[in-house]
């Protein structure tokens, strides 16, 4: 195994019956392994005692730290905040609600020590219902079809990465559903490991039903995301260029009638004349908003941001 440090991320949100548990089944498994490791768990503005629960852990256990949000902002965004503050060169996210094994661990160092970029967890088992795991492989089509990307299972957050693809990726609200697969279209080394996701030791899981009109809202932005995130005039641009000549052409008959054939546009042709002008202007402001919005991207990918979270406190080992 190589020398380089590991950093484990746990978003957390209500899971005080779980999180200590699961700290201890991580520890064990960090001391097995020859790379320097951290654990970073993230309270995600849980109403229960998860904060007082990772205090716990932190001084008890010498490679734990935690960081508790302002609010709850999602699990992407906790993922986000765990990784902005970790220093590992390699970075492994998982739940915290131990469907997640952490003896795969390990495994999934030895498949980045052959070379691999990104490793993800591709479940082999999984306690759902029926129609969850319907709506899960429908979604899992969508995704593929969108993405073309090469991989058994798109939705595990059981996955390793090396530092610098996320360094270059914009972590927002629920995106974290996606990363594998939009990091895989890049065309970077990429491989699976076979996983198990456990049933959970205490609480509930959140999925619902409704939380499919979510990822169909989420799809749409991945389309969006994979094509025209970094050029978004050739959507807007294309689009205002086709409604501009759709105004124009009526406009140009109707005018060129009134000079040359007495057309009344008065009479005849107002409503034509009206709908002509009404669409050329459409057509000039979705081209002039894809200008803006390829300017806004360029701006976006250059400067600095604020952090789309806050950070009440943290909390490490003391030695």
């Amino acid at each position: 195994m190589s020398s380089e440090k590991v950093s484990i991320i746990v978003p957390l949100y209500n899971e005080q019956d779980n999180v200590s548990i699961l700290a201890e089944e991580i520890y064990v498994v960090v001391q097995q392994i020859a790379n320097p490791c951290e654990v970073i768990l993230v309270n995600d503005g849980s109403t229960d005692n998860t904060w007082a629960s990772i205090e716990e852990i932190c001084a008890r256990y010498p490679v734990f730290s935690g960081i508790d949000l302002g609010g709850n902002f999602g699990q992407s965004i906790a993922l986000r905040s765990g990784f902005e503050n970790s220093s590992g060169e390699i970075i492994i996210f998982m739940d915290g609600d131990m469907q997640h094994n952490p003896a795969d661990i390990p495994r999934f160092i030895e498949k980045i020590d052959e070379g691999y970029d990104m490793v993800g967890g591709s479940k082999q088992e999984r306690p759902e219902g029926f129609i969850q795991s319907k709506l899960s492989n429908m979604a899992h089509w969508l995704i593929y079809k969108i993405t073309k990307a090469k991989m058994d299972y798109f939705g595990a957050t059981f996955r390793i990465y090396r530092r610098f693809l996320l360094e270059n990726t914009n972590i927002l609200k629920d995106t974290h559903r996606f990363l594998g697969a939009v990091l895989a279209k890049k065309g970077i080394r990429q491989t699976e490991i076979p996983i198990t996701i456990r049933e959970r030791h205490a609480g509930k899981s959140s999925y619902k039903i409704t939380k499919l009109f979510s990822v169909i809202i989420d799809l749409i932005f991945l389309k969006f995301v994979v094509t025209y995130m970094n050029k978004p005039f050739r959507l807007f641009g294309v689009f205002g260029l086709i409604i501009f000549v759709l105004g124009m052409v009526p406009l140009i008959y109707i005018v060129g009638g009134a000079l040359f054939f007495d057309f009344n546009v008065r009479i005849d042709y107002i409503s034509e004349f009206v709908l002509s002008i009404f669409f050329i202007l459409i057509g000039i402001f979705m081209i002039s908003f894809g200008i803006v919005a390829e300017i806004g991207i360029y701006n976006y990918f250059s400067g600095d941001h604020i952090r789309p979270y806050s950070i009440r406190k943290k909390t490490k080992h003391e030695k």
